[in-house]
């Protein structure tokens, strides 16, 4: 009799996680693009690795970072690289929104995640130390990406983001190579990336608010920190383009402000600080304006916000 339950309740399990699974919307990553002109060192700045090579590294950590946040179904990247070949589209850059529809048939594909790198500057400086009469090599980078995302199942552009990272390494130690630094930088970004992408696709919400605390969707990786001050909104009024007829997202009404407390591995906790009275379950929360982490990326084109993945 034991045997059976145990048979039962391994079937459930097994069952429940590809129902899990299932439920899960599948993406894709194009290799990001880039051209020596957008790559400038500075002097003393001389990296081992040829930096356009990296770009495909960047593209299959985007793909790690994507499977640790637990929300996507992920298309491996050799199989997508066949597929591209198979059909005579190139292997990195922009699909046009035709093509995005017909690939995400063949590969099965919810999203595809599209990108150019429009900038990499790097730089090592020599800066004296203070009171002393020492200097100290100290390694300064930035990296400019723009960032698309396209579900395929009807042609449309979920978002456009420019992120625009920046990073520094003091080296103390002297023991971080350039190549080191900019492997980094790359990481840096990458997770910036993924933020956005979960962002678009999910938007940051309250899921349970409990006295004067607020839980969030999102745990470790998240684009906030402790102590970051968030944005409570509510959705207002749809925008309906009049010459198409397609939907443009809707208006949003700040009703009240929380500020990060906890981060835990899948959801984070928030203090409420105003607007307790009108804060609700469900409501869209972001980067406050005022928060220093809202200007870590642009957003030129939003989305409509839903409990479930947008679908245009």
């Amino acid at each position: 009799m034991k045997k059976i339950n145990y048979s039962v309740i391994f079937l459930f399990f097994i069952v429940f996680s590809a129902q899990s699974i299932a439920a899960r919307p599948t993406i894709a990553v194009l290799d990001f693009n880039i051209t020596k002109e957008q790559v400038s060192f500075g002097n003393g700045f001389v990296v081992v690795k040829n930096f356009e090579d990296t770009t495909k590294l960047l593209s299959s950590d985007l793909l790690t970072y994507l499977v640790k946040t637990n929300k996507f179904n992920v298309v491996e990247r050799d199989r997508m690289a066949d597929l591209l070949k198979e059909q005579d589209f190139s292997e990195s850059g922009y699909l046009s929104p035709e093509s995005a529809v017909k690939m995400g048939k063949l590969i099965g594909a919810d999203y595809f995640v599209m990108g150019k790198i429009e900038q990499v500057k790097a730089k090592l400086e020599r800066k004296k130390i203070p009171y002393t009469s020492r200097v100290q090599p100290q390694y300064e980078g930035k990296m400019v990406v723009n960032v698309r995302i396209v579900d395929s199942r009807g042609g449309k552009i979920v978002s456009a983001d420019k992120f625009t990272v920046e990073h520094e390494d003091r080296n103390r130690k002297n023991e971080v190579t350039p190549d080191d630094f900019l492997i980094s930088l790359q990481d840096k970004t990458v997770q910036r990336i993924v933020n956005g992408i979960v962002g678009g696709v999910f938007p940051l919400k309250i899921i349970k608010i409990a006295g004067g605390e607020v839980y969030l969707n999102r745990g470790d990786g998240a684009e906030f920190q402790v102590g970051s001050t968030l944005s409570v909104l509510v959705q207002g009024e749809s925008l309906i383009d009049p010459d198409t007829g397609e939907s443009l997202g809707s208006t949003e009404k700040e009703v009240g402000t929380v500020q990060v407390s906890e981060i835990q591995q899948k959801f984070s906790k928030a203090n409420i600080i105003t607007g307790a009275k009108r804060i609700k379950k469900g409501a869209i929360v972001r980067l406050s304006e005022a928060d220093p982490d809202s200007k870590l990326q642009s957003r030129e084109l939003t989305p409509g916000s839903s409990d479930k993945p947008v679908n245009w």
